[in-house]
């Protein structure tokens, strides 16, 4: 896989779907926590992990893939 590939997945509309629908995940963990924080350390800890998970997809970075000619 190239860098170009890589940029053509990401603005690809499937994959936009998908981040999006990722994206709407995160929002309502934050609401879920918002709500609910404090109740359940371990039901806390989960969503914690869970948005940290998603937000560490959207940061993936391909700089180290080098062009294949």
């Amino acid at each position: 896989m190239t860098k170009q590939d890589f940029q053509d997945w990401k603005l690809n509309d499937v994959t936009r779907a998908f981040y999006h629908a990722c994206n709407q995940r995160i929002e309502d963990c934050k609401d879920i926590l918002a709500g609910s924080a404090g109740m359940d350390s371990d039901t806390d800890n989960f969503y914690r992990g869970f948005i940290a998970a998603y937000n560490e997809m959207f940061g993936f970075r391909v700089e180290d893939i080098e062009d294949e000619d």
